[in-house]
């Protein structure tokens, strides 16, 4: 019998609803296919999604690149899912590529695909996974340089404040990020850019939590994020203004605080192999990093 079509449909922000409908039958922890992710980079790249067998299958297509699929998602028959999308790329001639695995979903590629397959763990995407109340209190001598940091910015900037995103301050924001937005002719940049301006464009409708610092007056930090369970949060965004000594520290660690004190863990995404991003998101001592791992099947 020949296999029906298989469909996939851009997202936007009207599919949040039946795209969090299958993530939360999944403990999953990698960023990307948190509804806010996809939603902050689908201006980037081509993101779209279908259901097959009761499974919610992702794809992702950078241009000029052949597309790449998440795991597929929910609590359907990701067996079946599985073969419809190979037998899928197959029939167009293409490869089906896996981006993002994460380690406990190898074991069913190899039951379906045989040991051939050869998964290729990607570090620069992997995910630095910290305890929540680890980046408050910062307790420690292993935090001691990073207490020291935050003290200095709350001595020097004693009238801070901090304040959550709201309608009350969203049209500011957005102004401000406009004003400090240095993407230049940086793509990657500018493609980020966009997706702030997109949140900040449709926040009410996203669910996030984020917050901003204010010192005399001004805006010189902001950041925002989103709940997936009762052990999770993502750190989506997080930009300051340079000018203010600690204020990313301050930020980072203000936002938990006020918002996420009460979820287990907090995923602070990749570093995408850059260097200086690297050795500042090891320095606050992730609990694991959150291996990734990518697979092509002929």
């Amino acid at each position: 019998m020949e296999q029906q079509a298989i469909i996939f449909k851009d997202i936007t922000l009207q599919d949040r609803e039946i795209i969090n409908t299958y993530l939360q039958q999944e403990e999953f922890m990698i960023s990307d296919i948190s509804f806010g992710n996809l939603f902050i980079w689908r201006l980037a790249r081509k993101i779209a999604f279908c259901i097959l067998h009761d499974c919610l299958i992702i794809e992702t297509t950078y241009t000029n690149e052949a597309p790449f699929c998440f795991f597929p998602i929910g609590s359907g028959d990701k067996k079946k899912a599985l073969i419809s999308l190979h037998n899928h790329y197959k029939q167009k001639g293409q490869n089906l590529i896996f981006h993002s695995i994460e380690k406990q979903n190898l074991d069913l590629l190899h039951e379906v695909f045989g040991d051939s397959i050869t998964p290729i763990l990607n570090r620069d995407r992997s995910d630095y996974i910290y305890k929540t109340q680890d980046l408050i209190e910062l307790t420690g001598r292993k935090y001691h340089k990073k207490k020291n940091h935050l003290n200095r910015f709350f001595d020097e900037y004693k009238g801070f404040s901090f304040e959550s995103i709201s309608e009350n301050n969203l049209s500011e924001l957005l102004h401000v990020w406009r004003k400090w937005d240095n993407a230049g002719n940086d793509i990657g940049l500018q493609n980020e850019s966009k997706g702030i301006i997109s949140v900040f464009e449709n926040y009410a409708d996203l669910g996030f939590l984020g917050g901003l610092l204010r010192f005399n007056g001004e805006v010189i930090a902001f950041s925002f994020g989103e709940v997936i369970s009762k052990n999770l949060c993502i750190i989506h965004i997080e930009k300051a203004d340079i000018n203010y000594r600690g204020a990313y520290q301050a930020i980072n660690q203000q936002l938990l605080s006020h918002c996420f004190s009460d979820i287990l863990y907090v995923n602070r995404e990749e570093d995408l192999g850059i260097e200086g991003l690297r050795k500042a998101k090891l320095s606050y001592n992730p609990e694991f990093i959150l291996e990734k791992y990518e697979v092509s099947i002929v």
